[in-house]
C-alpha cells in the first residue's frame, strides 16, 4: 500500500490550513469500494477480515474488531480521566496560533475513536488517523478530522515537522523496529510537541502484581487463561520474527528507557503504569472501578476471538484452540481467578514552542 490516501471519498469533510499536517491534496474522508479496493486491502484469514498491506499486526480489521477498539478506547478514557495525560503539555501545544493550523496524528487509529473524539474536543485543530485499512466509521466525523491508509513501518519522514502531537496506542505488536519509529515520530514533531503513547501488557498479573508464567495442562496452578495468553505472546512473536528488525511485541516496557536514551530529543518524559483487574473482583472497588474492570473483562472476552485466526495460523488446531478459548471466557466470566492487565502510559515533550 503507497502513501497516499484513499481519496476518492464516499464521506466527505472537510479541514486543512496552511502549515497543517496534510499529505494529501483532499479532504475527503477515505471511504472504498468493498468490490474494488476491498479486495486489495483486505484478506480473508479464518474467517476473519484482516489487513493486506503488513504481516507484522496480526489481529483482525474488520467490523467486529473495531468494535473492541470502540469498547477498549472507552475503557482507557475512563481509567485515565480524560484522552491523555500529561493535558498541559497537550494543550500548549495545541493553542490557537497565527500562521499554521495545530495538528495531531493518531498512528494506528484503528476504529477512529480517539480521532473523532480529539478532533471534537478541538475543533480548531486538524486531526489526522493513519492506519493499515480504513476504519468502520458508523457516523461522519467532525469536518477537522480525516484518515489515511498507509503503513508506518514505511517510514514516517514524509510528515517532518508536520504536527504537534503523535499518539500511538497498542500499535509495539505491528512494529517492526519501535525505536527507529521513535527517532522517527521525534522528527515528525513540531518544537513543543507532544509523543502520546500506551501499550497493554501482554502478561496475565496476579493480584500482588507479579508476571504469571506459563503452567501446563495438569500441573499445579493451570488455568486457560494463562494459557490462551502465553499461546498469543509465542503466536506474535513468532509470525512476525521472519522480517522483524526490532523486539515487537516486546518492546512496550522498554520505551521509557529508549525515551531517556534519546536524550535532549526530549524536554520531559514520564509514565503511568496501572493495573485494570480482569473483571469487578477487587473488594470495595467505587462505580467507576467497577465499570472499568468490566470493559477490561468484555474487551478480553472479544479479545479472544479477534486471536483466533492467528493461534490458527501458528499451527495450532482447532479443538486445542477452541477448548483454551472456552475454558478461558468461562475463568474469567466467574472470576475464578484475580488476574489483572497491565497497561504503561507513556509521554515524552520536545523543547522549544512552535510559533
Amino acid at each position: 500500500m503507497s502513501r497516499a490516501s484513499i481519496l476518492e471519498g464516499e464521506v466527505s469533510a472537510g479541514g486543512g490550513g496552511s502549515g497543517s499536517g496534510r499529505n494529501s491534496p483532499s479532504p475527503s474522508v477515505y471511504s472504498y469500494h468493498s468490490s474494488v479496493d476491498g479486495n486489495v486491502m483486505l484478506r480473508d484469514v479464518h474467517g476473519r477480515m484482516f489487513n493486506n498491506t503488513s504481516d507484522h499486526y496480526m489481529l483482525p480489521a474488520d467490523v467486529a474488531e473495531h468494535g473492541r477498539l470502540d469498547l477498549q478506547h472507552e475503557m482507557l478514557k475512563k481509567k485515565r480521566g480524560g484522552l491523555f495525560y500529561a493535558p498541559q503539555a497537550v494543550r500548549k501545544a495545541l493553542a490557537s496560533r497565527e500562521g499554521s493550523q495545530p495538528s495531531i496524528l493518531d498512528v494506528g487509529s484503528g476504529s477512529g475513536s480517539w480521532v473523532i473524539e480529539m478532533g471534537k474536543l478541538f475543533p480548531h485543530v486538524e486531526v489526522v488517523g493513519l492506519d493499515l485499512v480504513p476504519a468502520n466509521l458508523t457516523s461522519t466525523p467532525p469536518p477537522n478530522c480525516r484518515f489515511e491508509c498507509d503503513d508506518a513501518n514505511l517510514g514516517l519522514m514524509h510528515y517532518k515537522g508536520c504536527f504537534d502531537v503523535v499518539h500511538a496506542s497498542c500499535i509495539a505488536q505491528g512494529i517492526t523496529n519501535y525505536r527507529k519509529f521513535m527517532d522517527e515520530v521525534a522528527q515528525i514533531l513540531r518544537p513543543g510537541g507532544v509523543y502520546l503513547t500506551i501499550a497493554g501488557d501482554m502478561h496475565i498479573h496476579d493480584e500482588n502484581h507479579n508476571a504469571l508464567p506459563l503452567i501446563n495442562e495438569g500441573e499445579p496452578g493451570f488455568t486457560y487463561t494463562l494459557r490462551l495468553v502465553h499461546a498469543i505472546r509465542d503466536a506474535m512473536r513468532i509470525l512476525t520474527e521472519f522480517e522483524a528488525r526490532g523486539p515487537g511485541i516486546d518492546a512496550y516496557p522498554k520505551i521509557y528507557g529508549w525515551l531517556q536514551e534519546q536524550g535532549n530529543l526530549w524536554e520531559s518524559i514520564g509514565q503511568k503504569i496501572l493495573y485494570i483487574p480482569l473483571g469487578p473482583w477487587e473488594d470495595d472497588m467505587s462505580a467507576k472501578d467497577k465499570y472499568v474492570s468490566e470493559l477490561m473483562r468484555q474487551d478480553f472476552f472479544r479479545m479472544i476471538q479477534s486471536v483466533r485466526p492467528m493461534l490458527l495460523s501458528y499451527g495450532w488446531f482447532d479443538e486445542t484452540v477452541d477448548k483454551w478459548s472456552t475454558g478461558a471466557h468461562e475463568e474469567i466470566k466467574l472470576m475464578r481467578n484475580k488476574y489483572y492487565i497491565r497497561w504503561f502510559f507513556t509521554w515524552a515533550i520536545k523543547p522549544g514552542q512552535t510559533t
